[in-house]
């Protein structure tokens, strides 16, 4: 099977699948989050998920908190997933976002498509509102959101340690508008 980028190069357009996650897709979950471990951009953990953590992770995202992949020619270049904010009455309505993207696609679209369909789907589950955070050198991160009309609501700073230096984080939200009436 040819590799994504192989396949782009010899089709002038190629056509991104989102679609929701299956049990079969948690090895490249597993794949995708660790890089982001290892690349510091996204992820505050500092230790791995195997395929099977990833595997009962992908059986709870459901519904109103799916799990999406970004899929070319059977190859997953990313995937997204909504949860709870706080599981708390008063917050119901709110959803975290998250966004993983394969470290050789980044700045190439994925987050785009992945961000569009969530939102649609937030929209549809009547969301009003959805949140994120990610690391405050995160530029892709950053400008992704600014793009789709995210607003950056602040920066913790020195908010989490990461290979023994101490990082700023950058909190996000988008209202969705149709929702708040």
């Amino acid at each position: 099977m040819d590799t994504p980028a192989a396949a782009a190069s010899t089709r002038p357009h190629f056509q991104l699948r989102v679609r929701p996650a299956e049990l079969r897709d948690a090895s490249d979950i597993a794949r995708i989050y660790l890089q982001a471990t290892q690349d510091n951009l996204a992820t505050f953990e500092n230790f791995l998920q195997t395929p099977e953590e990833r595997t009962h992770w992908v059986n709870e995202h459901t519904g109103k908190y799916p799990l999406l992949v970004a899929e070319l020619n059977g190859w997953i270049l990313g995937w997204a997933a909504l949860s709870p904010y706080l599981v708390r009455p008063r917050m119901e309505g709110i959803a975290e976002l998250l966004i993983y993207i394969d470290r050789d696609y980044r700045r190439h679209g994925v987050g785009r498509e992945l961000m569009r369909a969530v939102l649609t789907i937030a929209e549809a589950a009547g969301h009003i509102k959805l949140v994120g955070r990610f690391l405050a050198h995160n530029d892709a991160g950053r400008t992704l959101c600014r793009l789709k009309g995210w607003r950056e609501v602040g920066v913790h700073l020195k908010h989490t340690k990461l290979d023994g230096r101490w990082h700023d984080v950058v909190v996000v939200e988008y209202l969705i508008p149709e929702n708040l009436k």
